[in-house]
């Protein structure tokens, strides 16, 4: 063990002199961020208000959450496009007034740590991503996803809307961005950077299992055109990877990581920070 802290402290000192003293970007230099992945949804049910104080209490650096548009253009917080897996009903979000979806309740076969809604002790109501902020807004900062954009036109100036409407495309006293976008559809991405470039975009990336990350120079020059930097599934990265990413200026997030010996690891190896369902994961 001692072996290890030794190895992984060396290689934190390594990594941090590759990032240089020129860090033109608005997500931190320093630390490393613990991203509640839908809150804390290891101990709570994804998605909901229990799950994102939890984190909080926690003390995570950003809650990830993620959001669709029902049919009536209200912003609601959930990860699948249909609510089939975590509700009673079944249909797309889209052909959902918000006041349906607050009528849903939970598919009690199914149990597990999933979103639901409902007015009981055992379920949870769907939240818009206007009630997170109001109950949350000055506790947590927000890394928001969007999601199957395809299905939504216009939801990308919903969003935006609705942080101009919170302030929360600035900075908080620690510097920190209040809230962040990422999402895999780069065209969403670089239509957000066209309405406002303020706005710290993170570009979703995943590799096949067994696959090194990489990208291409045609890639990472138009990644570097809109956003401030990536996040990546974990399993892929690699030193020199991450060290080529902070030499172009970009940050590097990791997902999903629930295992401490993996965060700590990429945590030597200079990543910015992790997207984690257990917002303790390095707890002592």
């Amino acid at each position: 063990m001692k072996q290890l802290l030794c190895i992984i402290s060396t290689a934190i000192l390594l990594s941090a002199c590759s990032i240089g003293n020129d860090w033109d970007n608005p997500m931190p230099e320093e630390g490393f961020l613990i991203i509640g992945h839908r809150g804390a949804s290891a101990y709570e049910p994804e998605n909901t208000m229990p799950s994102f104080e939890l984190a909080d209490d926690l003390n995570a650096d950003y809650v990830e959450l993620d959001v669709h548009l029902t049919k009536d253009k209200e912003l609601i917080v959930m990860h699948d496009d249909d609510v089939k897996r975590t509700t009673e009903a079944a249909g797309k979000i889209k052909d959902f007034t918000l006041a349906e979806l607050k009528e849903l309740t939970a598919n009690k076969e199914k149990g597990g740590k999933v979103a639901v809604s409902g007015k009981n002790e055992e379920a949870y109501e769907i939240p818009t991503l206007r009630e997170v902020i109001e109950e949350m807004k000055g506790e947590l900062r927000f890394v928001i996803e969007l999601k199957d954009t395809e299905q939504y036109p216009g939801i990308e100036e919903e969003l935006v809307s609705l942080m101009k409407e919170y302030e929360l495309t600035g900075v908080d006293r620690k510097g920190y961005p209040k809230a962040v976008i990422h999402s895999f559809d780069k065209k969403a991405l670089k239509q957000v950077h066209e309405m406002d470039s303020t706005i710290p975009l993170l570009q979703l990336i995943s590799f096949d299992e067994g696959e090194e990350a990489e990208l291409s120079q045609k890639e990472l020059k138009d990644i570097l055109s809109y956003a401030s930097g990536i996040s990546v599934s974990y399993e892929a990265l690699t030193p020199p990877f991450v060290n080529t990413m902070h030499g172009e200026g970009l940050a590097v997030y990791a997902y999903t990581v629930n295992d401490p010996e993996a965060a700590l690891r990429l945590q030597a190896m200079g990543v910015n920070g992790i997207h984690t369902d257990e917002p303790d994961i390095l707890s002592e």
